[in-house]
């Protein structure tokens, strides 16, 4: 029953994790921008020592998912497809993963139920579909969590693979810290135990920190060498920003900051972390959680508030994730909750398993696993997307059949994107012989190539973008058209 449990559930997580994928990929800036970087590690032997940059508070991520993607790369270069390949790999071996720690840790029933809502959740499916840094989160957060519980339970000695996991969560997304919270928590409760070999435990706290410090030794390096940037602009975040500003927030709204948090931050927040990755916006989700709440109070009063080990350790990860996830005041997308996804669906399959009465849990059960398919199923993004890869690559081509051997040339991008610097593009283009000049060196091109996406401005030239504006020539020696595709602009420094 297992193993033809597990057969189905592998050959359904395959199919909605590769079906399709090169024609429905998400190839945006971001991943030209890695792509780029990666292929330079191995064509310029040219190491690097920092990962992507966030979307907030300039601040480096380390360089993991750098490596990560360097053999897969390697493999499939010059095509980009071979990242995405592995993240779709790793997100197959993280059902796997899930079912047999979920059925170590807590009972069977829980294992199959919790890993069929895991394995066709949307969030997940969708983020294990393209290539990007913060899709691996779910592999790294489940490991950690399996390793604090045996820390607690079987030997102090797995902290030092809980650290392991831990500095590689964060060199995935900033938001992942809160797991931090998790593994401290249960150390805490560990430290505070009779009978607990302390020395021991003292010596493997310390073993762990230091692998801990080792995986971001290379961000540390960077940050020693660029007088600690990363730390300034992680401070500035907390005293400068408004990222965590609950009291200004609260006065526009002319509610107090505790009002405020539980009334709003905490309910919308809970329910985005644990609905909206399979049902997405809509107005059943509070209905939902104040449901879910109200049975698992209920539950936690007749069993008189004793947990056990692994639900201990579940809450321990899960409800700081969402408390930390309501302080932040900006908008939070899916993928900054990703870490979070194994523990919201273990929770989805402890909240059906612990219904005493078969009978009662079926009558419970269907519909909702019944609303819950039929929502997630029209949320793949298994169709072919408008402007595929293929055309990504068309179009970078048609570019570099007008550039001379040898001339210099730079292209910008107008796009709903906002990726000024067409990163997309710009990989194609950088796997030729001539290669567009660097960002930073754009006074140097001898032609510029604008691509016009948004078709919104009537004269690309009244653009206010800085590498239009101070381009020597506004001679424009050609315009034309992809099919289906953007228009592209050629000014050139001198007539041709």
């Amino acid at each position: 029953m297992k193993n033809l449990f597990l057969g189905l559930i592998l050959l359904s997580a395959i199919f909605l994790r590769f079906y399709n994928l090169e024609n429905s990929l998400m190839f945006q800036g971001d991943q030209g921008r890695d792509a780029m970087v990666v292929s330079s590690i191995f064509k310029d032997l040219d190491p690097v020592f920092i990962g992507p940059v966030t979307s907030i508070g300039n601040m480096y991520l380390g360089p993991f998912y750098y490596y990560f993607m360097l053999p897969f790369l390697f493999l499939s270069y010059p095509s980009p497809m071979g990242p995405v390949y592995g993240v779709a790999a790793v997100s197959v071996l993280t059902v796997f993963l899930f079912f047999k720690i979920v059925e170590k840790i807590f009972k069977s029933k829980t294992a199959y139920l919790a890993t069929i809502f895991f394995t066709f959740s949307a969030g997940v499916v969708n983020l294990a579909r393209f290539s990007w840094n913060p899709n691996l989160a779910p592999f790294f957060s489940l490991l950690m969590f399996y390793f604090t519980y045996l820390a607690w339970q079987k030997n102090s000695k797995y902290w030092i693979l809980t650290a392991l996991c831990f500095g590689i969560l964060i060199q995935l997304h900033y938001v992942t810290l809160l797991a931090l919270s998790g593994a401290g928590l249960v150390l805490l409760i560990q430290i505070f135990e009779k009978d607990k070999n302390k020395q021991k435990l003292l010596k493997h706290v310390l073993l762990a920190i230091s692998v801990f410090i080792l995986t971001l030794a290379p961000l540390m390096l960077f940050d020693y060498k660029h007088d600690f940037l990363n730390a300034k602009s992680f401070a500035n975040i907390f005293t400068k920003e408004e990222s965590f500003n609950l009291e200004k927030k609260a006065s526009r709204q002319k509610t107090s900051v505790v009002y405020k948090f539980f009334t709003l931050d905490l309910k919308d927040k809970a329910s985005k972390i644990i609905f909206e990755p399979s049902f997405g916006v809509n107005k059943f989700n509070h209905p939902f959680l104040f449901f879910a709440l109200l049975i698992s109070l209920i539950y936690l009063v007749r069993k008189k508030f004793k947990l056990e080990k692994g639900e201990i350790v579940l809450l321990a990860f899960l409800l700081p994730g969402i408390v930390g996830v309501s302080l932040y005041q900006h908008q939070v997308y899916e993928h900054y909750i990703a870490y979070l996804f194994p523990f919201v669906y273990i929770f989805y399959g402890l909240f059906f398993a612990k219904f005493k009465n078969k009978w009662l849990m079926l009558a419970m059960l269907l519909p909702f696993l019944t609303f819950y398919i039929f929502n997630n199923w029209s949320r793949y993004n298994l169709k072919d997307n408008g402007w595929k890869l293929s055309d990504l690559e068309k179009t970078s081509q048609a570019i570099y059949q007008r550039v001379l051997p040898g001339e210099k040339y730079n292209i910008v991008l107008l796009s709903e994107s906002k990726d000024l610097y067409g990163m997309n593009y710009r990989y194609f283009l950088s796997t030729k012989e001539n290669e567009p000049v660097k960002i930073e060196d754009h006074h140097l091109a001898q032609k510029l190539f604008i691509i016009n996406e948004e078709k919104v401005e009537k004269n690309v030239l009244d653009s206010l973008i800085y590498e239009i504006v101070v381009f020597p020539s506004k001679n424009v020696t050609e315009v034309f058209q992809i099919e289906n595709g953007p228009e592209i602009t050629v000014l050139s420094s001198y007539n041709k």
